[in-house]
Parts: C-alpha cells; structure tokens; sequence
C-alpha cells in the first residue's frame, strides 16, 4: 500500500513539474542607458549635474532602480509606457540614494518588440528642472558682489578666481569665475548669506546643489532665525577631494527641526587644523524648495 502511494505522489509531482515548465516565460526588451545629464535654463544656473542613479516604472509598476551605464531588461509588448526618474545621493552619501524631484521624470511610450533594444538618446537622456519648485541661484561668483558675508569669527574671506586660477568648468558656460577661501594654519573660515530664507517646514524637502573642491572638511548649514534667538545647524560635513565635485545637501531635517523660526540663512566654514595652508574652492550655490 505504501508503495502504492508513493508511486502516485511521484506521478502527481512528475505532472505538477512539466506544467511548470510548459508556461510561457514573459517576453521582454532591453533599455539602454548610458549617462544622465541635465539642462537648466538660463535663470537656473549650471547644468552641472550629478545624477548617478535611476528608477524604471512600466505602466504604472516601479521595475526597480539602476546605475547608468546599463541595460534594463522591460516587458515587451505595444502601447508600454516607460518612466525614467533621476536620482542622486543625498549629502554626497553613495550609500544613501534618492529620487530627486527638483527634476521632471521622463515618459515615453513605446512600441517594444520582444528582444529588442531601445537606446536612450542624448535629449531622452536629459532631464530638465521641475518648475513647480523655487529654483534660487544663491552664488555663482560671475556677478557683481558677493551673497555670501563673513562671519565674524572669520579669519579669511572669499576671493573670486578665473580658470587660469583654477575655477570650475562646464562646457559652454562662462563666465567660469568661482569662489576661493585660503586658510592659514589653525584658522577658521565662515559665510552666511545676508538674506534670509522664507523655507517649507513640515517635513518639506529643501536642498542645496553645490560644487566645491576642497583640501579639508567643509561643512554646510542653515541658521534657523526664531524670535529671540538665531540656531546655527550644521547639516553635513564633506570630506576632501582633489576634483570637483557635485553634491545635493538635504536641509530638511534642519529646517522643518525649527517650525518657529521666521527664516533660514544659509552658511559654509570650514577649520583648517593642520600646519599647511589649505584652500577651498567652491562654485553654483543653488537653493531648491
């Protein structure tokens, strides 16, 4: 009897496998994805961009997010509609990623044929920035004056340097004027900006683009403005580089941390501890909210 029974378990699962196999797999196409780049227009400062990271959603369901360049298997078949929506690190943390919605997500709608490959070009390949958001050029040293004031524990203050000095490059922007901070051995550097910031609280995302190259570590913050006093609040520290480099600062924590401030300034310093002269370069100060 019991060997009865196992040959009918054996014939059922035997059966149960081959119909297994017999499903049709899904057919699919493949988006390839080379480089994400950014267009600003021209009251938007740099096109400078960042963007490291994307997220693919098909008809509504997020596929999953990639790391260009890269091919990304999709389902195939007429009328699809594909989303692209640009992501960045956040606070220059390549461990913290994120969809960064101060950029316009990109839809298309295909026609895909099952193993097929569909190769972004270089304009589905540019994102343009989300005008439904506060878009502010806070400094990018090729105006008159500076946006930026020392504190008065400062020690140095902010010189504007060209590109035989050293500044920051992007093709087909000029000027190409940046900010400079020199530091002498055990020195401090600090800036704020004269004008203060009316900024969304309540858990409202604010970021900060920036570019900066710099011998030690340079911190960001805001100083939340209450009635009777004025909270300076570090919001992250970067540490030294020998290029330039692109970073997205998310204010958040510290803005919406201080629901009675009237008003946010924003500043940067720096404290150079060591025996040597150190320099910061910095360009493209650009306030999102």
């Amino acid at each position: 009897m019991k060997r009865i029974l196992l040959t009918l378990y054996c014939i059922v699962t035997a059966f149960y496998l081959i119909s297994c196999d017999t499903a049709a797999a899904p057919e699919v196409a493949y988006l390839k994805v080379d480089s994400l780049t950014v267009n600003a227009l021209i009251n938007q400062g740099t096109s400078s961009s960042k963007i490291n990271t994307f997220w693919v959603e098909q008809n509504g369901t997020q596929i999953g997010a990639f790391i260009p360049p890269c091919e990304v298997p999709i389902l195939a078949g007429e009328n699809q509609e594909i989303r692209i929506i640009p992501g960045i690190s956040i606070n220059g943390s390549y461990a913290q990623r994120n969809q960064y919605e101060m950029l316009n997500a990109k839809v298309f709608n295909w026609n895909l044929s099952p193993f097929s490959k569909r190769t972004l070009s270089r304009n589905q390949q540019t994102f343009s920035y989300n005008e439904n958001f506060t878009i502010r050029v806070i400094e990018d040293f090729d105006g008159v004056g500076l946006n930026f004031n020392n504190a008065i524990q400062s020690d140095t203050s902010i010189q504007i340097i060209d590109d035989t000095m050293g500044s920051f490059q992007y093709p087909g922007e000029t000027p190409n004027s940046s900010g400079k901070v020199t530091l002498l051995p055990t020195t401090i550097a600090e800036f704020r900006t004269p004008e203060a910031f009316e900024l969304p609280k309540g858990g409202a995302n604010v970021w900060l683009e920036v570019n900066y190259k710099t011998d030690i570590p340079l911190t960001f913050g805001v100083i939340a403005n209450e009635q009777f006093q004025s909270i300076q609040a570090p919001v992250v520290t970067l540490f030294s580089n020998t290029q330039w480099n692109k970073v997205y600062l998310n204010l958040v924590t510290e803005v919406s941390g201080y629901p009675n401030a009237g008003d946010y300034n924003l500043f940067f310093g720096a404290v150079n501890n060591t025996n040597d002269t150190a320099s910061i370069l910095i360009d493209n100060i650009k306030l999102l909210y």
